[in-house]
């Protein structure tokens, strides 16, 4: 990434004009220039010594995949080191330009219904990396007369394992000399690192939070999310209830609808009782097919019901519009391309497992 402050070192150590900074930043972070050479107003000289001194960004597009309608460009990015990560734009029908970025490459967390979990976590992203990501789609929409107007850490990596380079990230996100992006427009996606949402909480910004439930009770919750072993969902809502009485702002509960498995009536109304009251959204997502064979979506009608029966019960809810389904662009799909998938345990809660489940449920309810 060019960094403002190694570029006004050098440019005064070079004898360049002051006023050639902020021509280098604006061309490169609000017009989209790729190269120094694409910076029509500097001299040639001041191109070749910033071409040979400064690398523009730190990530390298290496393959590209787009969906039909042209709503989801998914990017395989290559690293420094060689490694590579996946970040995601789509285009939605009410005018969002919205960039999911990685923030890891590879996951540790191994949810059952993930692409990324397949991937062998290798090491977390700089906060360069994570930018980058951005200003790469930045300019790619601005090459086609769009803006980029919301982000989502919700890509490859588990955001608050990288936390500190996470908020440095953000900075420059929010910083008008690079992306300028309002906090409001950003949204960080955790699987619930509870003392993580508690530090997120007391940070100075107003950044969105979206926490990763996909289950309404602990059993099921770690049956599908290993993280749940660690972090309890007691803990976990608990630390939501802190992040809510803190900040005023609403935050997201992203549930990933899973035949047979998290998708019954009975899930529906344990989670309804779960989060109602809260100043929250439930975001209800349709399961973007991967190759994980032991894994499928729920059907649109057993979506609708559950929708209904959490709008019914006063939580807000919505079901999540579905791109790029023929690129499979779902999380950590296209890096899997390139890296070598480790094996994932075999699933989750299985029908029978559920049926019981829900019986417990039931009975609780009834009483």
């Amino acid at each position: 990434m060019l960094s403002l402050d190694q570029l006004k070192e050098f440019c005064a150590a070079q004898k360049i004009p002051a006023f050639r900074v902020k021509q280098i930043m604006q061309a490169v972070y609000q017009e989209g220039a790729e190269t120094f050479n694409d910076i029509t107003t500097l001299p040639a000289p001041i191109k070749k010594l910033l071409t040979d001194t400064f690398q523009i960004s730190t990530v390298k597009p290496t393959a590209q995949e787009v969906s039909k309608d042209n709503s989801t460009v998914k990017i395989l990015f290559e690293l420094p080191d060689g490694n590579t990560i996946e970040g995601v734009l789509m285009r939605f029908n009410d005018g969002r330009r919205t960039v999911c970025i990685s923030s890891e490459v590879g996951c540790p967390l191994k949810c059952s219904f993930c692409a990324s979990g397949t991937l062998r976590f290798k090491r977390s992203l700089t906060w360069e990396e994570m930018a980058d990501q951005v200003i790469y789609f930045s300019r790619y929409l601005k090459r086609n007369g769009e803006e980029l107007n919301h982000v989502v850490y919700m890509g490859i990596g588990e955001p608050f394992r990288n936390y500190d380079n996470l908020l440095k990230s953000l900075a420059i996100l929010m910083d008008p000399q690079y992306v300028g992006l309002g906090a409001r427009k950003i949204t960080v996606s955790t699987a619930g690192i509870v003392e993580k949402i508690r530090m997120f909480a007391d940070e100075p910004f107003q950044v969105n939070l979206a926490l990763s439930l996909h289950a309404p009770n602990q059993e099921l919750r770690q049956k599908i999310m290993p993280i749940a072993l660690r972090y309890k969902l007691d803990d976990l809502m608990d630390a939501v209830k802190y992040y809510l009485d803190k900040t005023k702002r609403r935050i997201s509960f992203e549930y990933v609808m899973l035949r047979d498995v998290n998708d019954t009536e009975e899930c529906a109304h344990e989670l309804a009782k779960l989060v109602k009251g809260m100043l929250c959204h439930v975001n209800l997502i349709p399961y973007n097919a991967t190759d994980i064979d032991t894994v499928a979506g729920s059907e649109k009608s057993t979506i609708k019901r559950f929708q209904e029966i959490l709008n019914d019960a006063g939580v807000p809810a919505t079901t999540r519009v579905s791109l790029g389904q023929d690129i499979a662009a779902a999380c950590g799909q296209l890096a899997n391309k390139a890296q070598k998938p480790v094996n994932m345990p075999r699933p989750v809660a299985m029908p029978s497992v559920v049926k019981k489940m829900a019986r417990k449920v039931q009975a609780k309810m009834e009483k």
